[in-house]
């Protein structure tokens, strides 16, 4: 069996413990971030990143630079967190300000012109088009993956599998537990169905759920295995959300679950800003950033120890389709 893994990170502005952007605002996860920190180490792992970049930072000339301008081989894409982008802009000066609008519910033409308006702005800063992108907090819909098609994307990574988003910034759930962990081109009819025709690649973010340890849980407790099992505990493939020893785990379940297909994708995700002190609500010393830049090392290692490729998220469209 081939596995490849897409590593996908979404850029953003520095930013507060409650996701708010630095104010005033500054990009230092990027000129430092990915520049000093990220890129380096996925260079010397062979890792082939993809940015997600937001608009926010597409409007910021200096990082634009930055990025095009990064060594060895990497992926630019879009991350669109709706509020920040006309029509119905609701900020223009961004600083302080917090990304908790979702693509989805809004209509399906301001959606539509919000998708074509940030792509455009990618356009004017790197001279092409991008074709892959991850909706702001998972917030993706049917109208999402209709605008992407219409802006010419290939590959869409907002689907979170085993995750039910039903805080108080939702207007209603967003249920994305029964969606399938492995890529797949998605329905038009229901972005979370398959269609071998289709033309638009879903590639989910790997999460798995800890069935094991609840298992164990419940055998402690004396409930003993009949008793009904309503919640596992998801594991992300993202660090600092799990241990080195957890992100490995899930990988070799996945292996074990699709050992019969072909190919299998793992598709790790985080921020840029999460690998410098203070500027997410994750690491928030010079300690916690080494202990996760070596947390990144080693499942790189694990992965070249297991031969895992690592490509590009657009790359997945033509395997995909030849498949």
């Amino acid at each position: 069996m081939k596995i490849f893994l897409v590593l996908t990170i979404d850029v953003e502005p520095d930013c507060s413990r409650n996701w708010s952007y630095s104010n005033p605002l500054q990009f230092e996860g990027i000129s430092n971030g990915i520049a000093e920190k990220l890129q380096p180490l996925f260079i010397d792992h062979g890792i082939v990143p993809t940015y997600l970049i937001n608009n926010v930072v597409l409007e910021n000339a200096p990082s634009v630079d930055v990025l095009r301008k990064l060594p060895g081989k990497y992926e630019l894409g879009t991350h669109l967190h709706p509020e920040f982008m006309e029509p119905e802009k609701e900020f223009y000066d961004y600083a302080g300000k917090k990304a908790e609008k979702n693509c989805c519910y809004y209509p399906g033409a301001i959606e539509s012109e919000k998708i074509t308006n940030i792509t455009n702005l990618f356009v004017n800063a790197f001279g092409y088009r991008p074709t892959s992108f991850r909706a702001g907090r998972f917030s993706a819909g049917n109208n999402t993956m209709a605008s992407l098609r219409k802006s010419g994307y290939l590959v869409d990574s907002s689907v979170t599998p085993h995750i039910l988003w039903n805080d108080s910034s939702r207007e209603i759930p967003i249920d994305y537990r029964q969606a399938p962990q492995q890529p797949y081109f998605m329905s038009q009819r229901n972005f979370l169905e398959q269609n071998a025709g289709g033309d638009l690649l879903q590639v989910p973010v790997s999460i798995g759920l800890n069935k094991r340890n609840i298992i164990k849980e419940l055998l402690a407790s004396g409930a003993g295995l009949l008793h009904p099992v309503r919640k596992y505990k998801p594991i992300w493939l993202r660090p600092f959300y799990s241990r080195t020893k957890e992100m490995i785990g899930l990988v070799r379940e996945f292996m074990k679950t699709y050992q019969d297909q072909e190919w299998m994708v793992l598709n790790m995700m985080f921020h840029n800003v999460e690998v410098l002190p203070g500027i997410s609500p994750y690491t928030q010393t010079e300690n916690e950033c080494r202990q996760y830049l070596r947390q990144l090392k080693d499942f790189f290692i694990f992965c070249q120890q297991e031969k895992i490729q690592s490509v590009a998220l657009s790359q997945l469209y033509d395997i995909f389709r030849k498949k």
